[in-house]
């Protein structure tokens, strides 16, 4: 019987010590498997700030765009303008010379 106690408390000996060697390397997948998750955490906080630099950058872009185009037609009004005074300088000039032909 002494036998037969000692096989099974060698056997649970082995199976403790196995059990403890799982839960040791278990210990130790988690450990790196925690490192992953701290380096993707940083990795996520890192792009999120770069999403939000790049975010307020459009938004500054579409600023300085909208701004763009609005002085562009403002230009372009200008020069219209310009061109209309001058058109209608001319006929004016016309019909200044069409009444002092008829003058005559």
């Amino acid at each position: 019987m002494a036998d037969n106690s000692m096989v099974i408390l060698t056997s649970l000996r082995a199976h403790i010590n196995e059990l403890t060697a799982q839960h040791a390397n278990l210990q130790a997948r988690c450990k790196v498997l925690q490192a992953q998750c701290d380096s993707l955490k940083d990795e996520i906080a890192s792009r999120d700030k770069k999403i939000e630099e790049l975010t307020n950058e459009l938004a500054q872009s579409d600023v300085r765009y909208k701004n763009l185009q609005i002085s562009q037609r403002a230009e372009h009004d200008t020069r219209q303008l310009q061109e209309n005074k001058e058109r209608f300088a001319k006929l004016v000039r016309e019909i200044d010379k069409c009444i002092s032909l008829l003058n005559e």
